[in-house]
């Protein structure tokens, strides 16, 4: 294998670019952030609930409970791309710092990340079908029929991903 030489602009691109994996830091920062606004839209829901929980129907109990269900599901979501990302782009530059990660962090790939965000995102659409269900006299016809092609399209999108990471000898 032959070695490289870069001049002094090839030498500063790739710190430029090694140093622009901190500005992913800062987003998944915010991601934290946006993980607090799920804790306290959850903790609202809940608390706004329990006075009523003797007095609701069973549809309002049952939209109540996809509600929360709903909120935790984009917080693993969320939680997901904050933990692959950080490993995959930030992480890798502190390999050399000690961590107490967990050992399934590092063993994130792509692969795996991208076939759990699908399987989150059809939990989540399932979701919304079922809320539409629980109103389908107050829906129209054609939304729920969009929610359920939407659904039908992210649910085939997982199995030719999967699908795809099979055939090319991917991991998972």
């Amino acid at each position: 294998m032959t070695e490289r030489t870069t001049g002094p602009l090839g030498k500063m691109l790739a710190g430029m670019t090694l140093a622009a994996r901190w500005l992913m830091a800062l987003i998944y920062i915010g991601l934290l952030g946006a993980m607090l606004l799920l804790v306290e839209k959850f903790a609202q829901k809940l608390v706004e609930t329990l006075p009523h929980v003797l007095t609701m129907s069973g549809s309002d109990t049952i939209l109540t409970v996809l509600t929360l269900v709903d909120l935790a599901l984009v917080g693993n979501l969320v939680l997901i791309v904050i933990f692959s990302g950080w490993e995959m782009f930030v992480g890798r530059m502190l390999s050399a710092v000690p961590t107490d990660q967990p050992n399934w962090l590092t063993e994130l790939d792509f692969s795996a990340v991208k076939l759990k965000l699908i399987g989150s995102v059809a939990a989540i659409a399932a979701i919304q079908i079922l809320e539409t269900f629980v109103h389908m006299d107050q829906t129209p016809k054609e939304d729920a029929a969009w929610q359920l092609g939407i659904l039908l399209g992210i649910g085939i999108t997982g199995v030719l991903l999967a699908l795809m990471d099979k055939l090319s000898g991917g991991s998972h």
